[in-house]
């Protein structure tokens, strides 16, 4: 009988090291690619997520122990169906602006799980329910999880794409400033802790903004 893995949105997404004490748990390196189309509209984000080694050998270790050799690419897929099931309810962490309206996202359909060297990275298409015209933008975004357990932050190289933009769009990020008093909050939070503040992890986020002239 074939043997998959059952796991819930926490263990999916929030494997603690047992070591740590403080948040964040689980580190995430992001590549966003934005699309558009030839007319000029914002379609949705392509998005790969890379996992930390720690998270991902956890990860890698139950897939190949979780049944037989020769079915370790459908336990591949099927864990990135249970991943892609829970994130969806959330949007996939992304939150989208035109100045301060909220975007809205269609559901994500197309996405796989690889493993890249001795890590896991999801990789997975984003779409606007709606796209956006050019004249709408600027456009940004971020990417976080709201407790700030999971630390979600652009690659150093390569976190941003722009091959699929028009001529004359730029992508610009900015980087987070946390006061010391939040920093102080976070390591202060063991790996079981929810902070008072529902939002902790929008503090230490990445704002991304896409424009056009």
């Amino acid at each position: 009988m074939r043997r998959y893995l059952k796991l819930n949105v926490f263990i999916i997404l929030l494997v603690t090291a047992k070591l740590a004490s403080a948040h964040p748990h689980v580190w995430i390196d992001l590549r966003i690619k934005p699309l558009m189309n030839e007319q000029g509209n914002l379609l949705g984000l392509e998005q790969a997520w890379r996992f930390d080694p720690f998270y991902s050998l956890v990860l890698i270790e139950e897939l190949d122990k979780g049944g037989p050799k020769v079915e370790l690419e459908e336990r591949y897929d099927q864990l990135s169906i249970e991943i892609v099931n829970n994130l969806n309810g959330v949007n996939f962490f992304t939150q989208g602006h035109i100045l301060k309206e909220v975007i809205q996202w269609e559901k994500v359909t197309d996405f796989t799980l690889i493993k890249v060297g001795q890590q896991l990275e999801l990789r997975f298409y984003l779409p606007l329910l709606n796209p956006l015209k050019i004249k709408e933008l600027p456009f940004t975004y971020r990417i976080y999880d709201p407790t700030y357990y999971i630390e979600m932050l652009h690659a150093t190289e390569e976190g941003t794409d722009s091959s699929a933009l028009n001529l004359g769009c730029k992508i610009k990020l900015e980087t987070p400033k946390p006061s010391f008093d939040l920093i102080q909050k976070a390591l202060a939070l063991d790996k079981d802790a929810t902070s008072n503040n529902s939002q902790l992890g929008r503090n230490f986020s990445e704002k991304v903004t896409l424009d056009c002239l």
